[in-house]
């Protein structure tokens, strides 16, 4: 009975042992979630900043580029208004005007003496004259015109005005330089093959002893306009500048 006893104790023992072995393993090792979260948290917050590096920079960059494209706009849109200034300066006569072109001399008859004119005379070189001269011109396309370096616009008028001619403000009187910025063979053509051109002029020259020439100039230097402006002139050429 006695080894019984021993026995069964000793059996008891086991089995407490193998029971709280089991406890123990059951219960689980201490875990480290809280510091592996900390550790994630703390990886986006690096991640975040990393990104928010990177498109601030490419913020930068970009906003470079723009400002680059804006001044270089900028630059754009001043030299095509300063270029459109500048034409329209020039169509308005307000910059002198230099080029190839040609110079067509007219004066009175020798013969003649226009201090003392009387009626009808037809030795001398009058307004109409030159009108009809600066139109031609005009026609073939002169970029510019001047009259004893008074320079022509389209408002400029040309009228008698006792034994002178008016020019714009100036009185002007003969020998008449009229210098034009234009094609030389052109007018030199027109001149010689149309019998219509200056028709009138050119009878009174082979008739009446009144001087005319032309010839071809390489550089010719109009100078600026120093007359009036009609606003409605000068509206109208801002205008066709804007529409061209």
């Amino acid at each position: 009975m006695k080894a019984v006893k021993i026995v069964s104790v000793c059996a008891g023992i086991l089995v407490g042992v193998l029971i709280t072995v089991q406890f123990r393993t059951l219960v689980p090792l201490s875990s480290s979630y809280p510091l592996d979260q900390l550790q994630a948290q703390k990886d986006l917050i690096k991640e975040y900043a990393d990104e928010e590096s990177f498109l601030k920079s490419r913020i930068v960059s970009i906003r470079a580029k723009i400002d680059e494209k804006i001044a270089r706009n900028n630059s754009t849109t001043q030299i095509a208004n300063l270029e459109t200034l500048n034409q329209l300066k020039e169509a308005i006569g307000l910059t002198a005007l230099a080029g190839p072109g040609y110079t067509i001399e007219l004066t009175d008859s020798p013969f003649v003496d226009r201090e003392n004119i009387n009626g009808d005379e037809q030795g001398i070189v009058y307004a109409a004259d030159l009108r009809d001269v600066v139109n031609l011109l005009r026609i073939q396309g002169a970029k510019g015109i001047a009259i004893n370096n008074e320079r022509l616009i389209a408002t400029s008028s040309i009228s008698s005005v006792g034994n002178t001619i008016l020019v714009n403000n100036s009185h002007l009187v003969p020998p008449f330089s009229i210098s034009a910025v234009g094609n030389y063979g052109e007018i030199s053509l027109r001149l010689e093959s149309d019998v219509n051109a200056l028709h009138d002029l050119k009878q009174r020259v082979k008739e009446n002893g009144i001087k005319f020439s032309i010839k071809q100039n390489n550089h010719i230097i109009l100078p600026i306009y120093n007359g009036q402006f009609r606003l409605k002139f000068v509206q109208n050429k801002i205008t066709e500048n804007i529409l061209n």
